[in-house]
């Protein structure tokens, strides 16, 4: 079987603090992640996506870099850097680097010189502006950081304000000055010369903002929403997706087709699928990938999934690649939007690992970690310590949290001390969520049905199976089940699938596109024997279950 056409199957995204301490100070790293890639060969991933762990004061975790081309002391060095690409790359396994073109830590060199005085030369590498009112005393325009209040900081040497989009520590690169844009552009190559096969984009959508500064308009929308990017009452209209900001994304994509083989660039962008598509250009010309978030945030019901499956493949047709994520390390778990329902989560990646597009997997999320509660005053999350005043921290089922730490929690590795995470006797940096003892790597991998080996056993159906890794879509018509059920074939030459999922409690039976004699079952959630009903004509399904069925009679499975 030929499937090389599909250069990316399976993501998995490691934050590098909370993998694997391989030193005993508490803190995840490289020479950790070194440790663990025989996990990950075993899992079956091809890729694994990093969380930053470039030079940093660490205030906001990594993403405030000081400095792009080089590694935080408590990571490791450049040297294990290059030691875990080697030895990722050896067992076919691509790296992808989470970059952070937006912005800088206000500790770097570069902004540094900028704050330094008016007529520094590197002045304009951010955007600095005059206040209003007299003695220039209020921001510039109305706009609002994405985690609230005012998006300038006021620097009396100079008696300007700075732009910032997310926290005042990390201020906003000028792309408009075309040593910013150059400057970055080569930082990516550094690391495309070091051999990395992409980037994951920081925040792409806001690397622009409008040359003029306008006012945003007002919003009536408060809270965030992965349907648009409209919050606190601010619309973003100006600071935001700017046709400027998508324009750069096929600039980005020149700069990675320099490179053979292949490299690839998926990008965090907000707002409606219709506009984050644009991201991707007119025949995949710019970004190979955008993230999803509608699809992420969705309910948990079968038509709600096809809405947003039928909107997205309108929206991203080949040679475009559509993205399925339920979580990362800025959202509440999947599981715990789920109320730990393993039965949900099994059924809901045997739907992200069976549709067209490339699955993002959070690490732990094979494992069923749930979202740990911190107390806001006890947060190392910045923004959890801004709202530490705040009475709630956390809405789990629906996804909202004030710290992202509780989605950030250690891997469990182990029943042992520390989860296995790090030594005994060494406290982690964030508290181990209380389930390690029965959801853990060591105990999971021997339990033929565990959520960890069913993520095993659909990672090889995408790799064995051509229909799925790079077959075409097409809804199948459940007449009228589709209140409970969602199914659909995949479809490549002459491999046809059928995939049957039941979001129901309550079992279903429903007459199959072709008679039981023609399937043969690929893949179950449930520990069932090769029969598909006991009549001989219904597919039935348990409560929460997912089947994947071969439409070619009498073909033996090989998983």
């Amino acid at each position: 079987m030929n499937t090389k056409k599909r250069s990316l199957n399976v993501v998995y995204q490691i934050y590098p603090r909370s993998f694997r301490d391989s030193n005993g100070d508490g803190v995840g790293d490289i020479p950790g992640v070194i440790e663990k890639i025989d996990y990950l060969k075993w899992l079956g991933v091809d890729t694994v996506w990093f969380n930053p762990f470039f030079t940093s004061p660490q205030k906001d975790l990594g993403y405030d870099i000081s400095n792009f081309t080089d590694i935080s002391p408590e990571y490791g060095t450049m040297g294990d850097f290059d030691l875990m690409l080697e030895e990722l790359h050896r067992q076919g396994i691509k790296v992808i680097l989470d970059l952070v073109l937006n912005h800088t830590s206000v500790e770097h060199p570069w902004f540094k010189e900028s704050a330094s005085s008016r007529d520094n030369p590197r002045r304009e590498w951010y955007i600095w502006r005059d206040g209003k009112k007299p003695g220039g005393k209020k921001p510039p325009n109305n706009w609002r950081a994405a985690t609230g209040g005012p998006a300038w900081k006021y620097f009396a040497n100079t008696d300007q304000w700075v732009y910032f989009h997310f926290l005042p520590f990390e201020v906003d690169l000028n792309y408009r000055n075309l040593e910013v844009k150059n400057t970055m552009l080569n930082v990516m190559r550094f690391w495309l010369n070091k051999g990395v096969d992409g980037f994951r984009l920081d925040f792409l959508h806001a690397i622009y903002e409008d040359e003029e500064l306008r006012n945003n308009p007002f919003s009536w929308r408060l809270f965030p929403s992965d349907k648009s990017v409209a919050m606190l009452f601010d619309s973003h209209k100006y600071d935001l997706n700017l046709p400027d900001t998508i324009a750069f994304a096929r600039e980005l994509r020149e700069v990675v087709d320099e490179y053979q083989p292949r490299r690839f660039l998926v990008g965090e962008v907000f707002g409606d699928i219709e506009q984050t598509c644009q991201y991707c250009g007119p025949e995949n010309t710019g970004l190979n990938m955008v993230f999803l978030f509608e699809f992420t945030s969705t309910a948990f019901k079968p038509r709600r999934y096809a809405r947003i499956i039928r909107r997205i493949e309108e929206c991203f047709p080949s040679p475009n690649t559509p993205t399925y994520v339920f979580s990362n390390h800025d959202r509440v778990r999947f599981i715990t939007r789920l109320s730990n329902n393993e039965e949900k989560v099994k059924l809901a990646a045997t739907m992200q690992m069976t549709l067209r597009g490339v699955p993002f997997i959070y690490y732990g999320e094979e494992i069923g970690i749930p979202n740990v509660n911190f107390k806001l005053k006890n947060s190392q999350d910045p923004i959890g310590k801004k709202y530490a005043w705040s009475p709630i921290s956390q809405i789990p089922g629906v996804g909202f949290s004030l710290s992202r730490d509780g989605c950030r929690t250690p891997m469990q590795w182990t029943d042992g001390p520390n989860a296995g995470f790090c030594k005994d006797g060494v406290e982690p940096w964030l508290k181990i969520s209380n389930s390690y003892r029965k959801k853990n790597v060591a105990a999971e991998m021997k339990m033929s049905h565990s959520l960890l080996n069913i993520y095993r056993s659909l990672i090889r159906l995408r790799k064995t199976v051509p229909a799925i890794a790079i077959g075409g879509f097409e809804f199948i018509d459940l007449s009228g089940q589709d209140k409970r059920c969602l199914a659909y074939r995949r479809y490549y030459e002459d491999n046809e699938i059928h995939v049957y999922l039941n979001f129901s409690r309550k079992k279903v039976k429903f007459t199959p596109v072709l008679p039981i004699g023609n399937y043969h079952i690929l893949f179950s959630t449930r520990d069932r024997n090769n029969e598909l009903s006991e009549d001989g004509k219904n597919i039935e399904l348990g409560s929460y279950e997912g089947i994947v069925l071969d439409t070619v009679e009498g073909k033996e499975s090989d998983l």
